[in-house]
């Protein structure tokens, strides 16, 4: 009878009694997920350039200034362009002592579209060499010095109406760029450009043809210059 009893008992003590929580143990561990984007980056060069950045292909507008002298520039190059070249036709020095000076307007349009915040656009000669008696300088559309630098850089055509007056062959004028064999730096950017909002990096060419008198003979007929766009 009395076992009967404690064992009722203990059952009705069992139900009345809370579950106690099982004790826990909380462990946590970082991962690091890491990934490199690599910049996307096109680069499009067209000459004697349209407002809206296409190729050119009919004759370009040269500009001369030949400083008081008898030299000569073609008016309009050598006729029809066809894609990467900047022809510009006959050029006649001055046969006293007067600087000559062509400008060959909308020479270059270099367009990039990245995906990159830090890039830069460089010219540089890399087949033939200007000689000593000569320059060639860029002057830039759009911006007054460079290096190009914005967050938008729409296509803009030349709005020169003569030929600035250089009237030296060893350096070009303040804002301008010497296109040789050392790299020019054309373009340094922090913002990145879609296909829908490019970046236009447009410049005019002026080619400066030292005096007869004063030159050292040796002129080349052409030179490559070759554009290059490095995007981090």
């Amino acid at each position: 009878m009395n076992v009967k009893r404690l064992v009722a008992i203990a059952a009705l003590l069992s139900l009345a009694l809370p579950a106690l929580p099982s004790a826990a143990a909380t462990v946590t561990k970082p991962v690091t997920v890491k990934w490199n984007t690599q910049a996307v980056a096109t680069l499009t060069v067209v000459t004697n350039y349209s407002a809206a950045a296409a190729q050119g292909l009919g004759a370009p507008s040269i500009l001369a200034n030949v400083n008081g002298g008898a030299g000569a520039c073609s008016a309009t190059g050598s006729g029809s362009e066809t894609a990467a070249d900047v022809d510009f036709g006959n050029v006649t020095p001055d046969s006293g002592a007067n600087y000559t000076d062509c400008l060959y307007k909308n020479a270059v349009n270099a367009q990039v579209v990245t995906s990159s915040t830090n890039w830069n656009l460089a010219a540089q000669v890399t087949t033939g060499s200007v000689p000593a008696d000569t320059q060639l300088c860029a002057a830039p559309n759009g911006v007054a010095n460079f290096p190009f630098n914005g967050a938008a850089l729409p296509v803009v055509q030349s709005a020169r109406g003569a030929a600035p007056s250089i009237v030296s062959v060893a350096a070009c004028p303040a804002g301008n760029l010497a296109i040789n064999g050392t790299s020019a730096t054309l373009a340094t950017e922090t913002n990145a450009f879609s296909s829908a909002s490019p970046a236009n990096i447009g410049h005019d060419l002026e080619l400066v043809l030292k005096p007869l008198a004063a030159a050292s003979g040796g002129s080349p007929t052409q030179v490559t210059v070759t554009y290059t766009l490095t995007a981090n």
